[in-house]
């Protein structure tokens, strides 16, 4: 096995073999990480030793013999102490491997002892050392090995603990080198074409690895989407416990996101699926409910008992809108089009429903006012029809001055306290303890409770996830797990654990499920003569959350879980119609003071609307890297740089959604909108002077041959300029203002 080529190829064949010997080091240094295997940087010697030996123009014979020495040299440094020249260590040695080949023999593969496993190996080494010098320098088809590289790397990244991140982009650089230098060779073969000599060949070479330099580096600083597929190690974990398809909440592993009938075993991750349940008509977003759950078992939700359901051919169950007589009602009408509703079998319905109808005649309805079950009957099986339903329901509008007045341990009749007041016996007491830590300085009322407790998981860097969720042991309770070692997870882990900390501060609670309001859609077919204000829901928008009881009022949703807020309608006694000054009235762009917010023309100059943690790499520790990769890198920051200048836009755009989405307060409203009018200034959409926003909304609607201009300044005005508490219309201004912000941004 010799390097011995004309002097004309000898030099790429040198570069291609020692390609081939980095790469092979790629395999062996995650070993130290992910096995018990130590001293992995003496493998690494030996497999220099073996590829150092071709490069030199030795005796066919002699090759063999010096690696099998370096291998015995090796294996005695490894395990045995005695001197090199010792006859001692050289017995032992043969006495291991005569062992452990009888061990195979006999296959009793745990026998195998160490010296003969590491034995194993460095043959493995050696025999891989000739394999690569064959494909590389020989046949010069190299993409085979580079392939199961690139596999053996991000499997070890993805199934075990070795960060490979800097590992692929070195295995990317030294990969896409080889393949320069492997067609190059083959293509001057081929047409028989004179390599050039050394220094012209680096001429040659020289712009191709400046470009593979400069991708890598660019790759590498890039900022990163989150994982676009959900974690295959909690697939998998599902797959062996719980087999595929098992529904939502069904058990320890896997959850696939959509309504499911079993919670009585939380945790794991679960699979995004846009699948869409049903197509809703409806004023703004809502939370559609669809049942609760009572008691906590410390792993999960079942029920003491399934209630007395009560059947009504009519539909009308005023029970649903069950709630004080000081809780003020605004009348509202929804429709349903069931599109997959998959494991649903139940009716989703809004809070302070009161009438339900089928557009078809023979469907009777039951409702369960023990579960807030509400489901149809077709020929008395409960069945979804395939037509549509109509909701008329009260909207309750809850008082918040009521609520504070209702002491937080207030004493509750017999059937709330036993059915809503329940914990398993066996609590880790250091989550009653949290409670009373969270509740410590809040003012002694149910309501100051219940907000605090909500308001703790986004004030303490709690982390909204759908996979890498942990899976509670038999013997651990699913509330400490969260609230004390993980502090990662979705819905059901915020809402449940806020149901158990409100109980141990003997705050009636239980756990509720269905949807949320879902995305505004503009062309479906399933409602095609209900005009705007069409909602479709998908198993993505399957959701839980908490009820708190009230005395005089009802049960009053609350949400715990970060990054979505809570649609409920809550009122004062304070007067909301306050307004901005006549000189504000006079210009409908200016702002009162306590509303100010920066320049939007100054974040779009200099790009300082873009987060940090946006733009931050995916590793901070460079040592590495040699001088070659931190050239390469600022060559990728320069580019960067100038590619966001370039789309600052867009990326203020971004900045501005995701304020606007976890926090639609009264600033941010006004800055994205002013940040539009910017946007449609500068593709010719200019404010004039005198012109008033909804002149100037009807200019811009008539252009782009919608209403969403004129609907979102409708929303805006009423935010503003009257000081609206519009919370339940937040998503539906969102959702306006991305889809125009969206239009604008791609023509």
């Amino acid at each position: 096995m010799r390097l011995r080529n004309t002097e004309s190829n000898k030099w790429v064949n040198i570069a291609l073999y020692i390609g081939s010997m980095l790469l092979m080091m790629e395999w062996v240094l995650p070993l130290e990480q992910v096995t018990d295997t130590g001293g992995t940087h003496l493998f690494l010697i030996y497999i220099v030793f073996c590829f150092a030996l071709t490069l030199f123009y030795l005796p066919t014979w002699l090759t063999p013999i010096l690696k099998l020495t370096g291998l015995l040299v090796f294996l005695k440094f490894i395990f045995y102490e005695s001197s090199f020249f010792s006859i001692l260590w050289v017995g032992e040695l043969f006495t291991d491997l005569q062992l452990s080949i009888q061990a195979v023999f006999s296959q009793s593969w745990v026998e195998l002892t160490p010296v003969f496993r590491t034995f194993l190996f460095l043959v493995l080494l050696w025999m891989m050392s000739y394999l690569l010098y064959y494909w590389l320098v020989v046949v010069k088809r190299p993409f085979s090995f580079i392939l199961i590289t690139f596999i053996y790397i991000t499997a070890l990244d993805t199934f075990t603990l070795y960060e490979a991140q800097f590992a692929i982009v070195r295995v990317f650089i030294i990969s896409a080198l080889i393949l320069v230098l492997a067609n190059l060779h083959r293509m001057m073969d081929q047409e028989n074409l004179k390599v050039p000599n050394p220094r012209r060949m680096a001429k040659f070479v020289a712009p191709m690895i400046l470009v593979i330099m400069v991708s890598a580096a660019i790759g590498y600083v890039a900022p990163k989407f989150e994982p676009q597929w959900p974690d295959p190690v909690s697939f998998i974990q599902a797959a062996s416990q719980d087999g595929f398809g098992s529904g939502s909440g069904s058990g320890e592993g896997l959850n696939r996101v959509g309504y499911g009938e079993h919670d009585d075993r939380l945790g794991g991750g679960f699979i995004m699926d846009d699948t869409t349940v049903f197509y809703a008509s409806a004023d703004s977003p809502e939370y559609w409910k669809v049942e609760t759950k009572d008691v906590y078992t410390g792993h999960g939700w079942v029920r003491k008992d399934e209630g007395e359901p009560t059947t009504n051919e009519s539909g009308h169950f005023p029970q649903i809108s069950n709630y004080g007589e000081n809780v003020e009602r605004n009348e509202t009408e929804a429709e349903l089009q069931f599109v997959e509703p998959g494991n649903l079998n139940k009716l989703p319905y809004l809070y302070g429903t009161e009438t339900v109808e089928a557009s078809v005649e023979g469907v009777s309805f039951k409702y369960n006012h023990m579960t807030g079950e509400l489901v149809s009957l077709v020929n008395g099986e409960q069945e979804l029809i395939d037509d549509s339903y109509f909701l008329e329901a009260e909207r309750p509008d809850f008082p918040r001055d009521q609520m504070k007045q209702v002491p937080a341990k207030h004493e509750e009749n017999d059937e709330i306290a036993e059915r809503y007041l329940q914990l398993p016996d066996d609590l880790p007491e250091r989550i009653s303890d949290l409670a009373e830590e969270i509740v410590e300085d809040v003012e002694d009322n149910r309501f100051d409770y219940a907000m605090a407790i909500e308001d703790y998981f986004d004030e303490n860097d709690f982390e909204y996830a759908t996979t890498d969720v942990a899976i509670p042991d038999d013997d651990e309770d699913y509330v400490e797990q969260f609230l004390f070692d993980t502090q990662r997870g979705y819905c059901d882990n915020y809402s449940t654990s806020m149901v158990v900390l409100l109980r141990s501060l003997d705050i009636p609670a239980r756990w509720a499920k269905g949807f949320t309001g879902g995305e505004s859609v503009f062309q479906q077919d399933a409602l095609p003569d209900d005009g705007g204000n069409i909602f479709e829901v998908q198993n993505n928008n399957a959701h839980s959350w908490v009820e708190v009881y009230f005395p005089d009022v009802g049960w009053v949703p609350f949400e715990p879980t970060v990054g979505f807020n809570n649609q409920a309608d809550f009122s004062t006694e304070e007067s909301s119609e306050d307004s901005l000054d006549e000189e504000m009235e006079d210009d409908p762009l200016e702002q009162p003071d306590d509303l100010e917010q920066p320049d939007v023309d100054d974040q779009l100059d200099d790009g300082s609307g873009e987060s940090e943690e946006d733009t931050a790499l995916v590793g901070s520790d460079d040592s590495n890297f040699s001088m070659l990769y931190f050239t390469a890198i600022l060559i990728g920051v320069f580019l960067i740089s100038w590619l966001m200048y370039r789309s600052r836009n867009q990326m203020v755009a971004n900045w501005k959604q995701q304020k606007l989405k976890r926090k639609p307060s009264s600033k941010n409203i006004t800055n994205s909108y002013q940040f539009l009018l910017k946007l449609l200034a500068k593709e010719g959409y200019q404010f004039q002077s005198g012109e008033t926003l909804r002149e100037f909304a009807l200019k811009v609607d008539q252009t782009l041959g919608n209403k969403q201009m004129s609907q979102l300044t409708h929303y805006y005005e009423r935010f503003v300029y009257r000081e609206e508490d519009l919370q339940s219309e937040n998503e539906q201004f969102y959702q306006l203002w991305r889809n125009l912000t969206k239009d604008i941004l791609s023509k």
